[in-house]
């Protein structure tokens, strides 16, 4: 897969851009604040459905506009027809997305279109930082590339959300039926048993490609291991998809939903169910967030991107279009280098203040952007 061309809009700084990109290296250059990783978070918006740096669409859109228009242009690997993805983000009011010209109902209907790899800052602390990260580091990679598991988060964010302010009311002593409790631990339970066993195979894939990137990026005899943890680990026996599995989870967590009200209610939320689980990353059995070195975290989180692009690889065909956002001139040389080898014949964009991180031995020809004060310009060399 890769995109061929995008087109911003009042998009932040990017009052009215075009970007026609090679289908090898690309490099979006220039100095802080001028409009770089704004060009990378209208690609990443069509993957994912919402921006990757927390903003909220609003303040996507530049000041004193009604709305933002971003649009891109790619290739599959299985097609050469062009495929266009566009979106209309307005100040107020909902968005619009469109594919082909034809009206999707939502991001979720847009998700698994395009799709891409990321890699930021913020990532390298997806083995030192907290649970939340690393269940949303899951939850987008598999989003991308199956639509049953957005139904399923989906719906069991809003149950969770409703749940929890039913346990609010409790709280507060006011009457909550029988009903109402069983018939949202039944929706929650039933969602959270796909979750759980996506998230499982899921961690068993990429426990394979991180040993393998980890090992060949290290040059050593470290071995790390991803362990999908979860409460309703408990529940079943088998951490597969199989339906004897599924309906472990499902009565399992049925059982606590309905047995712990009002402890969950002095809490104030839900204390049960995938919104708690983690990922257990380790090195040689040793726990990573407590032993490893700054270097083998980032060795760690740059080998869980890489394996990202590997098993979208493998379930869909093709490879995604890998997003490096200003994440060179964070690592070292060695580094550096062993990125760009490990996806050679891979369509990237990267962002940098200077084009000179961004090594060229091996990789082939490069595509050089100078982005300026929301303007980007093709150059014939950095």
């Amino acid at each position: 897969m890769n995109v061929k061309k995008a087109k911003y809009k009042n998009y932040r700084n990017l009052q009215s851009v075009t970007v026609e990109f090679s289908p090898g290296v690309n490099v979006l250059w220039g100095m802080n604040a001028q409009g770089k990783s704004n060009v990378l978070e209208g690609l990443y918006y069509f993957a994912r459905g919402r921006s990757f740096r927390g903003a909220k669409d609003r303040d996507l859109v530049a000041f004193g506009e009604s709305a933002a228009i971003c649009e891109i242009e790619y290739e599959k690997d299985s097609s050469p027809v062009p495929v266009k993805l566009s979106a209309s983000i307005p100040v107020t009011g909902k968005k619009k997305l469109y594919r082909n010209g034809a009206p999707l109902k939502g991001s979720a209907e847009m998700l698994g279109n395009f799709r891409a790899a990321l890699f930021c800052p913020s990532h390298l602390s997806l083995v030192g930082g907290g649970p939340a990260e690393r269940r949303a580091f899951l939850d987008i990679a598999i989003a991308q590339n199956s639509h049953a598991y957005i139904y399923y988060l989906s719906n069991y964010r809003r149950f969770l959300a409703e749940r929890n302010a039913l346990l609010k009311r409790h709280a507060a002593g006011k009457s909550v039926t029988r009903e109402e409790w069983e018939t949202y631990a039944e929706q929650l339970s039933i969602a959270a048993a796909e979750i759980y066993a996506e998230r499982n195979a899921y961690c068993d894939a990429l426990t394979r490609d991180v040993a393998d990137y980890f090992r060949e990026m290290t040059g050593g005899a470290e071995s790390p291991a991803l362990t999908y943890t979860s409460q309703m680990d408990a529940f079943t026996g088998e951490c597969d998809s199989s339906v004897e599995a599924k309906s472990d989870t499902r009565e399992g967590l049925f059982e606590k939903l309905t047995s712990n009200i009002d402890r969950e209610a002095a809490a104030g939320s839900t204390l049960w169910g995938p919104h708690k689980d983690d990922i257990h990353i380790s090195i040689n059995g040793k726990e990573a967030r407590l032993f490893a070195s700054q270097g083998q975290q980032r060795s760690i989180a740059l080998s869980m991107k890489l394996a990202e692009g590997e098993i979208s690889k493998r379930l869909t065909g093709e490879y995604p279009v890998f997003l490096l956002d200003d994440v060179f001139s964070e690592l070292d040389e060695r580094r550096r280098a062993f990125i760009m080898d490990s996806l050679k014949g891979r369509q990237i964009i990267v962002t940098s203040c200077e084009p000179s991180v961004v090594p060229g031995g091996g990789v082939g020809d490069i595509a050089y952007f100078r982005v300026s004060d929301g303007k980007v310009e093709a150059r014939e060399n950095g």
